[in-house]
C-alpha cells in the first residue's frame, strides 16, 4: 500500500521533458531563419535544410494543456468555488513572464500602439490577434481553454457545455458527411463565434479535446506496465509513421477534423503511456526534469524578444560559415542562460509570491487529486 501511495503521489515528470523539447523545438524553427538572414550564403548554413517539426510540437503544447488541465483539476468538476481558484493559478502562471518579455519589443515598438492594441497585448485575449512577441498568438489560444475549461468546471451544466462545444467545433471543421447538419443549436452560435472570437471555435481546439480524452483516462483508469507500454508505442509509431509524414514533418499544421483528430489521439497516447508507467514507478526521472518544465514556457515566450534586441542591440552584418555558426551557438546559449535566469530570479518567485497571497481566499478549493498534480503544460 506504502509503494502504492508512493506511485500515486509521483510527479510526471515526463510531461516535463516534452514541454521543454518542444519549447527547444521552436526556438530551433525560429532561429533556422533569422541565422540566414544574417548569412553571407544563406543556403549554407547547414541547419536550414534541416526540418524541424515546429507546428507539431504547437499541437503538442494544445494536447498537453488538455491532459494536464483534466489530470490536475477533475476533481473540481462541479465545484463553482474552484473555478476563480483555477482561473487566478493560469493567470499566475501565465502573465510575469509574458509582460517581461513584452517590455523588449515594446520599447522598440511603442509608437505602433493604440489603446486597443495595447490591452489586447498586455491582456492575451482571445478575441484579438495582433502580437508583438509572433509566439504569444498560442497563448490566446490557451486562454480560450481557460475560459471554456474554467466553465466546465459549473455544476450540472458544465459537461453539458463541454459536450456543446466539442460538436460546434467538429461541426464547423468536419468532412464527415454524418455531421453536415444545419441546426438553428450550430449553425447560430458557430457564427457568431467565428464572426467574434473564432479562437473557440478553431482546429486546434480539437488537439485540446484529444489531450483532455488522455488525461480523463489517466484519472480514471490504471492498467498494467504492458498496456501502457504497448499504447505509447503504438501512439509514437502512428505519429513517426504515418501523421508526421502526412504534415511534411510537422512543418504545417493538418486541415480537417478527422485527421487533427487522430493526431490529436495519438499525441494523448503517448502522453497517457508515458505517464502511466511514471506512474507505476516503470520510468523514473530526477529533478532535473521539474527544472526543465519550469524553463520551458520562459524561454518559449523570451527567445523572439531575445533575437530582435540582439539584431537592433548588436548591429550584426552577414558572416561566412564560421562565424555565423558561433554566433548561432552564441545566441542559443545566451538565450538559454537569460531564460534560466528568469525562471529562477523572477518567474518562479512571483508565482510563488501571487499564490502565497492568495492562498488563505484559495484553500477551501484546493482538492489535491490521489496522484498529486502533474507539473508542465499550462497547468
Amino acid at each position: 500500500m506504502a509503494v502504492q501511495q508512493a506511485a500515486d503521489k509521483a510527479r510526471l515528470y515526463s510531461l516535463e521533458i516534452g514541454r521543454f523539447l518542444a519549447a527547444f523545438t521552436i526556438v530551433l524553427v525560429h532561429m533556422q531563419p533569422y541565422m540566414q538572414g544574417h548569412a553571407v550564403n544563406p543556403a549554407g548554413f547547414a541547419p536550414a535544410f534541416i526540418i524541424l517539426p515546429g507546428h507539431f510540437c504547437v499541437q503538442y503544447f494544445f494536447a498537453l494543456s488538455g491532459f494536464v488541465m483534466v489530470a490536475a483539476h477533475y476533481r473540481d468538476f462541479g465545484r463553482i468555488a474552484a473555478i476563480p481558484r483555477f482561473w487566478w493559478l493560469r493567470v499566475c502562471r501565465i502573465y510575469p513572464a509574458y509582460w517581461l518579455a513584452l517590455c523588449i519589443p515594446v520599447y522598440y515598438l511603442y509608437g505602433a500602439l493604440t489603446p486597443g492594441s495595447a490591452a489586447s497585448l498586455f491582456l492575451l485575449d482571445p478575441w484579438h490577434s495582433k502580437e508583438f512577441i509572433p509566439a504569444a498568438w498560442t497563448l490566446r489560444y490557451e486562454f480560450a481553454f481557460y475560459i471554456m475549461f474554467g466553465l466546465f468546471m459549473l455544476p450540472y451544466v458544465g459537461k453539458p457545455l463541454m459536450a456543446y462545444w466539442m460538436v460546434l467545433t467538429f461541426w464547423r471543421w468536419n468532412n464527415i458527411p454524418a455531421l453536415a447538419i444545419h441546426t438553428k443549436l450550430l449553425l447560430f452560435p458557430n457564427g457568431l463565434a467565428v464572426t467574434y472570437a473564432y479562437k473557440f471555435v478553431d482546429i486546434y481546439n480539437i488537439y485540446f479535446f484529444g489531450g483532455m480524452a488522455a488525461g480523463y483516462a489517466f484519472t480514471r483508469w490504471r492498467w498494467g506496465a504492458r498496456a501502457y507500454a504497448a499504447l505509447a508505442v503504438a501512439a509514437a509509431a502512428a505519429l513517426l509513421f504515418y501523421m508526421l509524414p502526412q504534415e511534411n514533418w510537422g512543418e504545417h499544421y493538418g486541415g480537417n477534423s478527422e485527421f487533427d483528430l487522430a493526431v490529436s489521439l495519438a499525441l494523448g497516447g503517448v502522453m497517457l503511456g508515458l505517464t502511466g508507467l511514471e506512474r507505476l514507478g516503470h520510468l523514473r526521472f530526477g529533478r532535473w526534469a521539474a527544472w526543465l518544465g519550469m524553463l520551458s514556457y520562459p524561454l518559449y515566450i523570451i527567445h523572439m524578444p531575445l533575437m530582435l534586441l540582439a539584431d537592433n542591440a548588436l548591429h550584426w552584418g552577414h558572416y561566412g560559415t564560421a562565424a555565423l555558426y558561433l554566433h548561432f551557438a552564441l545566441l542559443l546559449g545566451g538565450t538559454l542562460l537569460i531564460a534560466a535566469l528568469i525562471t529562477v530570479l523572477f518567474d518562479q518567485p512571483v508565482q510563488r509570491l501571487l499564490r502565497r497571497l492568495t492562498r488563505r481566499i484559495w484553500r477551501p478549493a484546493a482538492q489535491p487529486g490521489p496522484h498529486g498534480r502533474p507539473v508542465g503544460g499550462a497547468a
